[in-house]
């Protein structure tokens, strides 16, 4: 049903060529985009440039999109159950090992990002047609590519601590032992990734989808929030709030309009990865295959031979919602939930009661069937068209308050209470009266806002040590007795530890090169 992708390569040795990372073949990267230029073939028209920068923009994220992002950010923070096979269960208990596979292919799909943005930059920097390539199109590409290779080190600097900084392709092919570069050094790096994206990017995207200046100021507001640089990270954010009109982003009126395939690349969507639903004739690795993943289990929503209902909504999640929040319904669906847009050729779809052992079942990236949503892959690509979410205008309206709040627990600046209740007025919750929000309020608040897009667990370790381990220490991780999410709550409470908040490297990397067991080294 899901092709074996274990052992696609020895991704430091340096990374495959995104055709064959989808088709799961074994084949190093050869420091070019996808394997038709070389040193001596370089990008000859703005077309060629722009069809290799698109590739990082999709299939080299297709292993972190599949089930790693939501492993780690909702499976692993408590916001998810992850009980469909053994891989899946470590996150859900948190011992994962350095032999399981998600954590190897979200390894593999990261420096896979790395390999492409390096490729490619290389090749423009090196290309003997540069006269024939206009300005614009080389710094645009330059730029997409700092973008990409700064936030995939992003993610795998939270996620691994000290990794190897890859820059010349080249310089690995016949030397695959590399050393770990320290924390600080990474850092560095992205930052100063970052700020040539932002330099050499337009204010908006070349074309929808593609990222912006913008994008770049977003990401660079998270990666200093991250570092406890409050006010970069306030500078940033702010930037966008207040030149909304130069950048081109907003708030979507409702939340429930975020998650329809027709919405792709709105206003709201400052980085998203784009897809293109797998058909018949489609290629594996191309599509958004969530919806097979949070389906309700059978074949009923999906039209075809998925709808796993592996990630489900954790009973620690429920417990947290807010009555009367708008985003519930979009975000799970609970007993008796209608949904027009769901089988509309029967007139909707109810969710029934007895569809998983937590009472719920995710709705955010479940568009349904074929006939309700032609971007869909039908019986064949067990995918869809819609979009993922790698950053949305909420998440910059919610880092200027934690932002402002930086290392106080709670902030009553009237700036960051108005940007907070934008995000709360469009919940429905823009009633309740906002006159100081606690550290805890915003976690609350983001854990709704964002829910099974990957972030909770990255928003949990910006808190002080302490309390992260804390809060995932009271998370409950357990299900109900039955499977309609009745009976006693089986309980699954972790006592959580320092070292758990960081990911082993992969074994099989280890395996390649030695070195990555070794005392991380300085970059600069």
């Amino acid at each position: 049903m899901k092709p074996n992708c274990k052992n696609i390569i020895g991704v430091l040795g340096i990374t495959l060529a995104v055709s064959a990372m989808v088709a799961c073949k074994k084949s190093f990267f050869d420091g070019t985009p996808k394997g038709q230029y070389t040193t001596t073939t370089y990008f000859k028209t703005p077309a060629e440039v722009q069809a290799a920068t698109a590739s990082m923009y999709g299939a080299a994220w297709f292993n972190f999109n599949c089930t790693y992002s939501m492993s780690i950010g909702d499976v692993y923070s408590g916001n998810s159950t992850g009980d469909a096979n053994a891989a899946m269960v470590q996150f859900q208990n948190m011992n994962v090992t350095q032999s399981n596979e998600y954590l190897y292919k979200g390894w593999a799909s990261l420096y896979s990002v790395v390999g492409q943005a390096n490729g490619i930059m290389m090749n423009l920097a090196n290309n003997p047609n540069a006269v024939s390539l206009d300005a614009a199109t080389v710094n645009t590409a330059m730029g997409e590519c700092y973008f990409m290779r700064a936030a995939a080190y992003f993610y795998l600097v939270r996620n691994y601590g000290a990794v190897p900084i890859v820059t010349d392709t080249n310089n690995f092919m016949g030397n695959y032992q590399l050393p770990r570069h320290i924390v600080s050094d990474v850092y560095k790096f992205i930052i100063n990734d970052l700020k040539q994206a932002e330099t050499k990017l337009p204010a908006k995207g070349a074309a929808p989808g593609r990222v912006s200046a913008g994008a770049a100021k977003a990401l660079l507001a998270k990666v200093y929030l991250t570092i406890d640089d409050f006010a970069n990270a306030k500078a940033r954010a702010w930037e966008l709030i207040s030149n909304e009109s130069t950048y081109g982003y907003g708030l979507m009126d409702k939340f429930e309009d975020l998650f329809y395939t027709r919405n792709n690349n709105n206003k709201e969507s400052i980085w998203a990865l784009q897809w293109t639903a797998s058909g018949a004739d489609g290629a594996y690795g191309t599509g958004n295959v969530t919806q097979a993943y949070c389906a309700p289990y059978g074949q009923e929503l999906t039209g075809s031979t998925d709808g796993w209902g592996s990630f489900k909504p954790s009973i620690d999640l429920q417990r947290d919602s807010i009555a009367g929040d708008l985003r519930r319904k979009p975000t799970y669906m609970r007993a008796n939930d209608y949904y027009p847009e769901l089988l509309q050729i029967r007139g909707g779809y109810t969710y029934p009661s007895c569809k998983s052992k937590t009472g719920a079942n995710v709705k955010k990236y479940v568009v349904g069937n074929y006939e309700d949503n032609a971007a869909t892959g039908g019986a064949y690509g067990m995918s869809t068209g819609i979009n993922t979410y790698m950053i949305r205008y909420a998440d910059v309206l919610l880092t200027y308050v934690e932002a402002v709040m930086g290392n106080s627990t709670s902030t009553n600046d009237p700036i960051a209470i108005a940007q907070f209740l934008r995000v709360r007025t469009r919940a429905g919750l823009g009633g309740i009266p906002v006159n100081n929000i606690t550290a805890d309020d915003l976690l609350r608040e983001r854990r709704l806002e964002f829910a099974f897009e990957g972030q909770y667990w990255y928003d949990i370790l910006r808190l002080p040590q302490d309390k992260a381990l804390q809060r995932l220490s009271k998370t409950e991780r357990g299900m109900f007795e039955g499977w309609c999410g009745d009976g006693a709550v089986v309980s699954n409470k972790i006592s959580v530890t320092a070292n758990m908040l960081l990911f082993p490297v992969p074994q099989s990397e280890i395996d390649i090169d030695p070195k990555l067991s070794e005392v991380p080294v300085p970059y600069y």
